[in-house]
């Protein structure tokens, strides 16, 4: 039997990146184990969709040029089995129309969008993900969640962990400083909180984020925000960081993504960094509560700031947790594992395709 083949198609461009990980000059994180489908028996490519973002387009225009390129794309991937992505507007629905390829959608935040749709929204997203050959949630609770709300197959919906570059993000020999780092650009990351704790703890903090996320922040003394870092400066942040903090809004706001944190979470814990953060559902799976890392309270600066602060003051019980975070990604969560467990996924799929 010839091997499945899959395509990959991601909300943005990867092929770029895609190169620069095959340099050495950049994780391959981002790529959701497509690097490493070879290796066990899936002929995995990128694909990105010959329909283009119009930068310069607003509101109806750019919503329509926008959605457009999944109605195309069953078109685009006649030579596929399985489509593995999180776009999730049309092309579900679009490739059951067109007879393929079978859609395997990565669910990064569809209780959020779902508990924040409007009625005929809902309603299209819900027939979407009716659609899907099967769903795969990075986490047991973003699983039961969609189960529980849309009471869908629990064959549909898998549990299928993320992972991170243990390679590119691993434990260095650099000197580590006094302060507490902060990474991620999803709407649900709460920097109002960490700005508050931050001023309470007196500690150091550097965020690195988008614009948009402290726009509108107070930046207190001892704050630092930066973005636009290259990878190798990302790596030195991580690698010099006393601990990594992970501020989020509580998760019933339904603001940003479900899932939000987990890349940078991962990357702290193969940097071999312990996390405080807010508690989310979807976190649970991931951090060992009290031995890689530790949960807080969202939305509480007062809590946030006694962690981070103990944390800070503790530093052989930090370093501890970090060591053993690091553990956790050599033994669970790598890229090559995630590949591991999609593949088999996509091997059932794409069977069944033929």
């Amino acid at each position: 039997m010839s091997a499945a083949r899959a395509a990959f198609i991601y909300p943005n461009p990867r092929l770029e990146l895609a190169a620069a990980v095959a340099a050495g000059d950049a994780p391959d994180t981002a790529l959701l184990g497509q690097n490493h489908l070879q290796e066990f028996g899936v002929e995995a490519r990128i694909h990105e969709p010959r329909g283009r973002r119009r930068h310069r387009a607003g509101g109806l225009l750019h919503r329509l040029t926008w959605n457009a390129r999944e109605l195309a794309l069953p078109w685009e991937l006649r030579d596929v089995d399985v489509a593995v992505t999180p776009l999730v507007n049309l092309f579900p629905l679009a490739a059951r129309a067109a007879g393929g390829p079978r859609v395997l959608l990565f669910d990064w935040g569809l209780g959020a969008a779902l508990a924040r749709a409007s009625r005929p929204r809902r309603m299209l997203l819900r027939r979407a993900l009716a659609a899907t050959a099967a769903i795969a949630c990075p986490s047991p609770a973003q699983r039961a969640q969609l189960i529980e709300e849309l009471g869908l197959d629990e064959e549909h919906v898998h549990t299928i962990a993320l992972g991170a570059d243990e390679r590119f993000f691993a434990p260095s020999d650099a000197p580590v400083e006094d302060y507490v780092l902060a990474v991620g650009k999803d709407l649900a990351r709460d920097y109002a909180t960490l700005a508050a704790a931050t001023a309470a703890g007196g500690f150091r903090t550097i965020v690195v984020a988008h614009p948009r996320n402290v726009a509108h922040l107070s930046i207190p003394a001892g704050m630092e925000v930066r973005h636009d870092l290259s990878w190798d400066e990302l790596r030195d942040l991580y690698a010099r960081a006393a601990c990594v903090v992970l501020p989020l809004r509580d998760s019933r706001a339904a603001v940003g993504t479900d899932g939000s944190g987990l890349t940078a979470l991962l990357e702290a814990m193969a940097s071999g960094k312990a996390v405080v953060a807010s508690r989310r559902p979807a976190l649970d799976a991931y951090l060992d509560a009290g031995r890689t890392g530790y949960f807080v309270a969202p939305e509480d600066p007062a809590a946030l700031a006694a962690e981070v602060t103990r944390a800070l003051a503790d530093r052989p019980s930090t370093a501890a947790a970090g060591a053993a975070a690091r553990e956790d990604v050599e033994k669970r969560f790598t890229t090559r594992a995630l590949a591991q467990r999609l593949s088999s996924v996509i091997e059932s799929l794409a069977s069944r395709h033929r």
